[in-house]
């Protein structure tokens, strides 16, 4: 039976995917993986992240006062006005 790869590693291969944006052949190779053990840890490890860290940094406002500001943070031109419009229902 195979070992589980340690969350250690599977952290530093995502990391190493996003920062470089290299192939998950050229991540497995720099780490002595197989290219579809390191896919699969990637995607795990990405799912968890955001799992965790959505909650915390994309929360949807709560009401119709959060909701406005960030209409009003928006920048908005006379093209995507109406699909904004539709969006929120106004």
């Amino acid at each position: 039976m195979w070992k589980a790869l340690e969350p250690g590693l599977k952290l530093a291969s995502t990391l190493h995917h996003l920062a470089e944006g290299a192939s998950h052949a050229a991540i497995a190779a720099h780490y002595r993986l197989g290219r579809s053990t390191t896919s699969k840890a990637i995607y795990d490890t990405l799912n968890a992240l955001g799992v965790v860290l959505q909650p915390l940094y994309l929360k949807p406002p709560s009401g119709p006062a959060e909701w406005m500001t960030v209409v009003h943070g928006l920048v908005v031109d006379k093209n995507n006005l109406a699909a904004l419009y539709y969006y929120l229902q106004i």
